[in-house]
């Protein structure tokens, strides 16, 4: 190659790679698209996910050079700095993470508006909420005042509904926090679904320390009822065998609860299939009753009681009242504590 093609060369290549510079507001918002073609190897997928911060990044940073005055430039800052922290917590690190938080938290302080206020606050709490730790008291905690704080900041914001009630949901286990979220955000949600979500919370709230009422008629062709099991302790499973997670936790806790003598085991399914059921059933090798009506989450036991999320436990004592309205993480403890066991 001669120095004039190579000269040649190198200019196309500047150009190639400053063209990179000039990003445009459609170039920015282009990689809002979710990757959601992520390979199975977790090492790939990572490797797609930090690509895509850091595309986002030098997007950003190329466009409030260019652009530092043009009306998307406060977007633009937000965008850049919470890709900054998705990167930091991505490759865990904690310091990044930390830089990002405090500089979303000056640009709510610089927001040109009360609706970007709102945008640069939820931002940082949904940020903070991926950073809880891994302690379930602090993690708690730490939402619901995050959620609080949102929520009394911008009470007719549709997402104050939504964060005090995923606030809510980390709170199954403190009654005394979670009636007061649900009654929170119901008062502000603007969303029928979300309503109807908070109505059933609602309804699961209100059966606790209270007797349950049940009784149906099992996969087996048994009657069931839970007046005939007074004086036992019983742990009810709202579960369904197309769904992974039911079936990872299913397999654990089928293991325990038929090691524990004392504890009594009913199942509810909300699951369509019925040969899909009875493969589980028969791979998890488990013989207590279940009631399955075919309707998934419609299943008439479920709508009863409120359930919208599975698996969900609850563990029942002998006088037939509700302890628990999810023991799903720490059944070993709560169910030892109701039989006695220390």
């Amino acid at each position: 190659m001669n120095l004039r093609n190579s000269i040649l060369l190198n200019i196309l290549v500047w150009m190639i790679g400053s063209s990179l510079l000039h990003a445009d507001w459609a170039t920015v918002t282009a990689l809002d698209l979710p990757v959601t073609k992520l390979s199975p190897n977790p090492l790939k997928a990572k490797a797609a996910m930090k690509e895509r911060f850091e595309k986002q990044i030098e997007v950003n940073d190329s466009f409030l050079k260019e652009f530092p005055n043009d009306s998307h430039a406060y977007e633009s800052k937000l965008r850049l700095t919470v890709a900054q922290a998705r990167l930091g917590s991505l490759e865990q690190d904690q310091s990044a993470v930390d830089d990002a938080l405090s500089k979303l938290m000056a640009l709510e302080k610089q927001a040109p508006d009360e609706s970007q206020r709102a945008e640069a606050m939820f931002r940082r709490i949904s940020l903070q909420w991926q950073n809880l730790g891994s302690d379930p008291d602090q993690r708690r905690d730490r939402a619901v005042t995050s959620a609080q704080i949102f929520a009394a900041a911008f009470p007719e914001d549709r997402r104050s509904a939504r964060l005090l009630a995923e606030a809510a949901s980390l709170c199954d286990n403190h009654p005394e926090q979670k009636k007061p979220l649900i009654e929170q955000a119901l008062s502000l949600s603007k969303e029928e679904s979300l309503t109807q979500r908070l109505r059933d919370d609602m309804k699961r709230f209100d059966q606790l320390g209270n007797v349950v009422s049940l009784s149906f008629q099992s996969m087996g062709g048994k009657k069931i009822d839970l007046t005939d099991y007074r004086g036992q302790v019983v742990a009810l499973v709202f579960w369904a065998a197309d769904s992974a997670p039911c079936l990872l936790w299913m397999k654990d806790f089928s293991t325990y609860a038929s090691s524990m003598e004392g504890l009594k085991v009913i199942g509810v399914s909300l699951d369509k299939d019925r040969a899909d059921l009875d493969a589980a059933l028969n791979a998890l090798k488990i013989n207590w009753p279940v009631a399955f009506d075919g309707k998934g989450w419609q299943n008439s036991i479920a709508r009863q009681f409120g359930i919208n999320a599975i698996p969900t436990l609850w563990l029942i004592d002998r006088q037939g009242r509700l302890q628990a309205l999810n023991a799903r993480d720490n059944y070993q403890f709560t169910i030892n504590s109701l039989l006695g066991h220390h």
